[in-house]
């Protein structure tokens, strides 16, 4: 049976990772293997040296030998409480595949990529009998493109045995389209936001929060003395880890729906438009962010306040 890669796209809570496990699941039943997720963890030590170390290069490390994780170095802790050192990087294992979230990177997901595939070699030991390896990783769309051009080289290396599934908000980038097969999922069915629905309202909790900011920056009141209040936004968004092409996106579809006049409207628009890697499949620096963060809001607020 000929397997495709396979990018599961969508919003938020639109089951994008239940679609992901049902296809696992499907096929294990058809090879015949229980298909029970644990939780492992990646080596905190281990991640430190690649990291201090500059990474691992593009084909450093495929010499080595495998271990039966697909060449993924773990701990021995189960599934079931935090991490046992306080730092290693918890993952999810079945049978047939190995699942990261990109999301819980910080934005060093090309270290961790590089530890994920260091050893690997396509030759190691796994259940099911058509002898794939099955990687997935979720919000794919917060990869680096050091991360994007690893994985493709990883793809046409071993075409034949490695299989690499997403979940991500956005179509692929070229470098990878060509390898996967994309499956969209309808937002008819919100799994997540389900559990976000407040009494006064039945939209999710970060649009609910950016129309209200919306409203209340939309005044002619404009005091220098309100950029505390405007920073103050920010880290309360950054500390409940939202990305910067995602507060793009929630300002985007807030102003859309808002009742400004057309001439605003194409203002902020413009204004997001040209913010610096606004876009998905770009990384910035994280010293950078809080700055990039205030200098758009600053923009929107003078535009609104005009």
């Amino acid at each position: 049976m000929l397997l495709p890669n396979l990018c599961f796209i969508g919003d938020h809570g639109t089951g994008k990772r239940t679609a992901l496990h049902a296809f696992l699941k499907s096929y294990a039943d058809k090879e015949g293997v229980p298909f029970n997720i644990k939780t492992k963890y990646l080596m905190g030590k281990l991640l430190n040296s690649v990291s201090s170390s500059g990474g691992v290069g593009a084909t450093g490390g495929d010499s080595d030998s495998d271990d039966e994780g697909g060449g993924t170095v773990t701990q021995s802790h189960e599934e079931g409480g935090p991490s046992p050192d306080g730092k290693s990087f918890p993952f999810e294992v079945s049978a047939i595949h190995q699942g990261y979230d990109i999301a819980r990177m910080s934005l060093q997901d090309k270290n961790y990529i590089y530890t994920i595939f260091k050893n690997f070699q396509g030759s190691s030991y796994v259940l099911s009998h058509s002898n794939y390896h099955f990687f997935v990783f979720y919000h794919a769309h917060l990869l680096s493109e050091e991360s994007i051009i690893f994985l493709q080289e990883k793809l046409e290396q071993y075409s034949n045995c490695l299989r690499i599934f997403f979940t991500s908000q956005y179509p692929l980038p070229y470098r990878l389209a060509d390898h996967f097969m994309e499956v969209y999922i309808k937002d008819n069915t919100n799994h997540l936001y389900k559990s976000l629905i407040t009494k006064r309202t039945s939209e999710p909790g970060w649009k609910v929060w950016f129309r209200e900011t919306l409203e209340l920056w939309n005044t002619k009141d404009w005091k220098t003395s309100d950029v505390p209040a405007i920073r103050n936004w920010i880290y309360f968004c950054l500390q409940r880890n939202l990305r910067w092409c995602e507060m793009v996106e929630y300002w985007t579809t807030t102003i859309m729906a808002s009742n400004l006049p057309s001439d605003k409207k194409i203002s902020l628009f413009r204004i997001l438009a040209f913010a610096e890697g606004g876009g998905g499949w770009q990384i910035i620096p994280s010293y950078r962010i809080p700055l990039l963060w205030e200098q758009v809001l600053l923009d929107i607020v003078k535009v609104l306040r005009s």
